[in-house]
């Protein structure tokens, strides 16, 4: 990680267990103060603990995506460690605080110093970062914006400890969430070097004019620099537009010259004008060319749009590539959130018709927050799609409270983390998924499926959609009364085909939300839902449809739940004209009530719907 983060941008320690010969006293105590609850573990900025790492990830490369969306966070208080020495019983640091916002609790608020080494060898092993002392905890007596205060502790350098391979990082803790508020450390400031912060949320609910809050552009070098800002406008739908401000004029290009320690500042502005989704990308470029260009994304999703597609694969980009596609052959307006980017509320959910998120094989999984969001989606009605093959694993592993998400939300009972099986069935009569049959390995999916899990409904209105074989489960749907919820205890972007992607989440889609048309329009294809003559009925009406050439079709009659009331045709038709008489009756001959039901053909991949009112 350090190769690809100047030394401002990224500090890390390395807390060894006592078990290894690289422990100290100060490393176990500041394990049991996270709560380890395995090795190896991991933290960013002191929260969201992620236990465990393979060789895949032993450069850190996939944690790229976390630091990333940390770098923009706004912090109220700048540091510096301005005097430092190793020498021997009069060793010494001194650190410089100022505040530019105020702090509104300082009584769990402390100054920690680290005193790590670097180059160290264990069994053949080379070690850096790793903790050799922590310095007493300092208090903090600031917390209005412009106060200041300097710390200088004392203390004695071990003398089996390197000076050469020695560094010191302090860091700002509130030891009431954990939470890291600022860090420095003792080495040399880079001749070039930049950071930056946004103010407020990167992604808004909002139509019009949308403002965003306040970014700022540093140049933390020892040098001068010059920098190009740069406003990519090319992912916004026809009609938008965007700018950014600085000094009272308008932008998308701009370049600007900073001393030493001087900042930029801007606004960005997005004028969302239809239905949808919009995203611009703000470049931080330095002409010096020793520094990485630095990327700040602001997104608009306008109120409006039905269907959020929650991208948390931790920047595996399946959203685009699978989950966008599916959705887009619904017919349902559709926005993406990054949640590597941004995180989100309740509030923020209660915008959409549907949710459908989808986490890849990332870790933390739908995090504390994200269950708690969710949570209050869904006592309010919400509609949720979630998809991933280590969710249930997670949440068991957590245990207490995630446990209980996962049962009483996802209505799910997990059994097992790998079936070690690549293929699933559909269950017969389900209206998602009754004739399905689906592999989710090779061909154009992601074949990420390391551990698809075995799940089990749970509760009244939980049943199973997908299975593996006649004693594993793969996907479930429930039906509260209130919400409704599909869960697939593998990853979607696995689906090793579009026509089965797409299938499947019009399936999905038009179950949660049963509308009028789940693709709009006479779409080129196979198959042509026509309507039903007459409309509404007492008690029966013909549905006409056509196919282009010889296809296999289901045809069925849905409630407005997404029940299946009755399947009128199943098989191989001929090209041409069809029409099936529906005379008001369930499967088993029983008149049904008045009310809105939905015929649904599906053949070659295409799903059609239309809308008939039953009158009695």
């Amino acid at each position: 990680m350090h190769d690809h983060y100047d030394t401002i941008e990224f500090d890390s320690v390395e807390y060894m267990a006592t078990s290894g010969g690289l422990s100290c006293p100060d490393s176990d105590a500041r394990m049991a103060y996270y709560g380890n609850n395995g090795l190896p573990h991991l933290l960013f900025n002191g929260g969201g603990m992620l236990v465990g790492a393979g060789t895949d990830v032993i450069d850190g490369s996939v944690y790229h995506p976390i630091v990333q969306s940390l770098l923009a966070d706004a912090t109220p208080l700048k540091m510096s460690i301005s005097s430092f020495s190793f020498d021997g019983q009069n060793a010494h640091v001194t650190v410089d605080l100022e505040l530019e916002g105020d702090l509104a609790d300082i009584s769990q608020t402390r100054l920690r110093v680290a005193v790590l080494e670097d180059d160290l060898i264990y069994s053949s092993v080379n070690y850096n970062n790793i903790l050799r002392d922590m310095l007493p905890d300092q208090a903090l007596t600031i917390n209005t914006a412009g106060q200041a205060q300097q710390i200088t502790i004392n203390f004695s350098s071990d003398p089996g400890w390197d000076p050469t391979n020695m560094r010191l990082i302090a860091f700002v803790q509130d030891d009431s969430n954990k939470e890291i508020l600022q860090s420095c450390n003792s080495l040399p400031a880079p001749d070039y070097s930049l950071r930056y912060y946004v103010l407020g949320e990167t992604v808004l609910i909002g139509s019009g004019q949308i403002a965003f809050d306040q970014s700022a552009l540093f140049n933390t070098g020892s040098m001068t620099d010059t920098y190009d800002i740069s406003l990519d406008n090319s992912s916004l739908p026809a009609g938008w537009s965007a700018s950014f401000s600085h000094g009272g004029s308008d932008y998308t290009n701009l370049t600007v010259t900073l001393d030493p320690d001087a900042r930029a500042l801007f606004n960005v502005t997005v004028d969302a004008v239809s239905v949808g989704g919009g995203e611009v990308a703000l470049t931080l470029h330095s002409q010096s060319g020793q520094t990485p260009d630095r990327t700040i994304t602001f997104k608009v999703i306008t109120p409006d749009v039905q269907v959020l597609l929650v991208d948390d694969d931790g920047g595996a980009g399946y959203g685009a590539l699978y989950f966008e596609p599916a959705i887009a052959s619904t017919g349902k307006s559709a926005a993406t959130w990054n949640r590597s980017s941004a995180g989100l509320s309740a509030e923020v959910l209660a915008n959409f018709d549907a949710v459908v998120w989808q986490c890849g094989w990332a870790f933390p999984t739908v995090d504390a927050d994200d269950r708690a969001a969710l949570a209050a989606y869904l006592d309010g009605g919400g509609n949720l799609f979630i998809t991933g093959q280590d969710i249930g694993w997670e949440m068991y592993d957590n245990g207490g409270a995630s446990v209980v998400w996962y049962n009483t939300y996802l209505h799910a009972t997990y059994i097992s983390d790998d079936t070690n099986l690549l293929n699933l069935q559909g269950v017969h009569g389900d209206p998602i998924t009754d004739g399905l049959i689906l592999g989710i390995s090779g061909g154009d999916g992601a074949n990420n499926q390391q551990y698809p899990s075995d799940i089990d409904p749970r509760g009244d209105g939980a049943s199973t959609i997908l299975t593996y074989d006649s004693f594993r489960n793969g996907a479930i749907k429930a039906d509260s009364g209130g919400h409704k919820v599909v869960y697939l205890a593998f990853g979607f972007e696995a689906i090793n085909n579009a026509a089965d992607r797409e299938v499947l989440m019009q399936g999905i889609i038009g179950w949660l939300l049963p509308g009028e048309s789940a693709v709009p329009g006479d779409l080129p294809g196979a198959i042509a839902l026509l309507g039903n003559v007459p409309n509404p009925f007492n008690p029966q009406t013909d549905i006409h449809f056509s196919v282009s050439r010889e296809t296999n079709v289901k045809l069925g009659l849905y409630d407005v739940k997404g029940h299946l009331v009755r399947m009128l045709d199943a098989g191989v038709l001929t090209p041409g004209d069809h029409s099936v008489l529906w005379d008001g009756n369930d499967q088993v001959g029983r008149a049904m009530p008045s009310g809105t039901y939905f015929a649904r053909i599906l053949g070659e991949g295409q799903l059609k719907a239309v809308k008939m009112m039953l009158v009695r």
